[in-house]
């Protein structure tokens, strides 16, 4: 289906040696930096799930976390099929924390190459789906967590990928079993990754409606449709309703499966138009982008493509991702990667725009402009504010080499510790390589449960050894005193001491 405007043109050799090797030459310095800046908790969590597969066991049914008490550390979380695959890369090579960056990187730039294919196939252009994959390279919020340890750059590829394999099956007239199973791998995958991914569904729908209307869709079809959805939709639901009841049962909520909305009318205001006005601009789409973006949107009502075949499956698309970003409003205020799932339909919008403009007067000129800034503004908005310089949201102590390798040597790796204060309930564990038990604020440590007892007395009885902290106001309180045993290591503001069970006469 090629759109008047979309002028089909071969795409140059040069196209993917300049993308894929400037983004990994732009990537380069960062790979081998420990998780540091904006959402550094998420990489911490994700590293450790990871790095727990490595050394506890590569089941993958069985994700454990480091913030775990005295338990084996089994709770529910999204299935990770990244850290499995991090935690295999780490079986092969040891442990590096640039394995889980260059993984990332990989998924990333399969990612594109299935992009590209989607759009070629939705545009009948390769110079179209080349400009929208350009776009989606340099997305500022996907240019910088291509490289974090999130598993939603997995997510994002395997739907763009189930996506266009599906289309490629359901569109073709012998209808070829290795594109069906592709796309049923991937698009469970996706769902079992991240269930907002499954949104991809939406156009999927909308096709096979259209066509049950128009009675062209063969009866013969409808089995292996059928199967596509219940597993698809079927599996990931029965992963998600399992990893609630395991974090029930273990008492673990590190990764929270719930749903949440704003919780009243006047911060959903503030969080939807701050995701209008700043973060889609300038975070998911960039500055550059976002002007083809309006261009793009210009053109779907002057170049009449409401009356596409394409448009109601991607308005279905674009309906169920507001619906999604609705109710996870109150994750939108600060968790921008929530927000990856819109940019395959972004990008096409944006690739649609840079169609409409090219042809026009000075068209070309101010496309290549565009284009050619893209980079320059990712680059820009991501490197100085979250990779340069030291430490971003990681204590100094943890994030130098040697003063992280004096903590976390200080005591056994297998010892039960107290770690804190630390409001993640993750950073700290990661770096300091431990497990056992955290609190989030001094006073957590003397303040009484319901049952009377408090989380310094049950760690102590549960078999923690050892205290690693940074705050002189744990320390000095008169009901932590009595646990405290000697000093075993100081490094800057953080202090490592035995503990003990208090006596009688303390």
């Amino acid at each position: 289906m090629n759109l008047s405007f979309l002028a089909t043109r071969t795409v140059p050799r040069w196209f993917w040696p300049v993308l894929l090797g400037l983004n990994f030459l732009v990537h380069l310095p960062f790979f081998g930096l420990p998780p540091k800046g904006a959402h550094s908790w998420r990489q911490c969590n994700t590293m450790a799930v990871a790095r727990n597969l490595y050394e506890e066991g590569m089941n993958p049914l069985r994700p454990r976390v480091d913030r775990r008490g005295a338990s084996d550390g089994v709770t529910g979380m999204q299935f990770p099929a990244y850290e499995w695959a991090v935690a295999a890369g780490y079986q092969v090579l040891g442990f590096h924390e640039s394995i889980p960056r260059v993984v990332n990187w990989l998924i990333f730039a399969a990612g594109l190459a299935t992009f590209y294919a989607l759009a070629r196939r939705l545009s009948g252009s390769g110079w179209a789906a080349a400009v929208g994959t350009w776009a989606l390279a340099w997305s500022p919020e996907l240019f910088y967590h291509s490289i974090n340890a999130l598993p939603d750059v997995l997510a994002l590829s395997a739907s763009i990928g189930g996506l266009y394999y599906f289309l490629r099956w359901y569109q073709a007239e012998d209808a070829h079993p290795g594109s069906y199973a592709l796309a049923l791998l991937l698009t469970t995958l996706a769902g079992l990754t991240k269930l907002q991914y499954l949104a991809i569904g939406a156009p999927i729908a909308v096709l096979i409606l259209r066509d049950l209307w128009l009675r062209r869709l063969p009866w013969r079809r409808l089995p292996a449709l059928g199967l596509f959805a219940a597993v698809a939709v079927g599996v990931p639901l029965a992963w998600y309703a399992r990893a609630v009841r395991l974090i029930k049962e273990s008492g673990l909520a590190d990764f929270g499966l719930e749903l949440r909305p704003a919780d009243s009318l006047s911060t959903a205001v503030r969080i939807l138009r701050e995701n209008l006005l700043s973060d889609l601009p300038e975070l998911l789409v960039g500055f550059p982008g976002f002007v083809l973006l309006v261009v793009g949107l210009v053109a779907l009502v002057r170049a009449g493509y409401v009356r596409r075949f394409w448009f109601l499956p991607m308005l279905a698309w674009a309906v169920v991702l507001l619906a999604y970003h609705l109710i996870e409003l109150s994750q939108m205020d600060v968790h921008q990667y929530y927000m990856l799932p819109y940019l395959p339909l972004l990008m096409l919008t944006v690739a649609l725009g840079a169609a409409w403009l090219q042809p026009r007067h000075r068209g070309a000129l101010w496309l290549a402009l565009l284009l050619g800034l893209q980079p320059v503004a990712a680059a820009i908005r991501v490197i100085p504010s979250r990779w340069g310089g030291g430490p971003r949201e990681i204590p100094a102590e943890l994030y130098y080499p040697e003063s992280r390798a004096a903590l976390e040597t200080a005591v056994p790796n297998d010892a039960l510790c107290l770690v804190g204060p630390d409001i993640s309930g993750c950073k700290y564990f990661y770096f300091l390589h431990k497990k056992g038990f955290g609190f989030g604020a001094p006073e957590d440590l003397w303040n009484a449960k319901p049952d009377g007892s408090t989380l310094l007395d049950s760690a102590v009885r549960n078999g923690a050894r050892y205290l690693y902290t940074n705050d002189s106001t744990a320390l000095g309180n008169a009901r932590v005193r009595p646990y405290l045993g000697r000093e075993i290591k100081r490094v800057g503001e953080f202090r490592v001491l035995e503990l003990r069970r208090p006596l009688a006469t303390d």
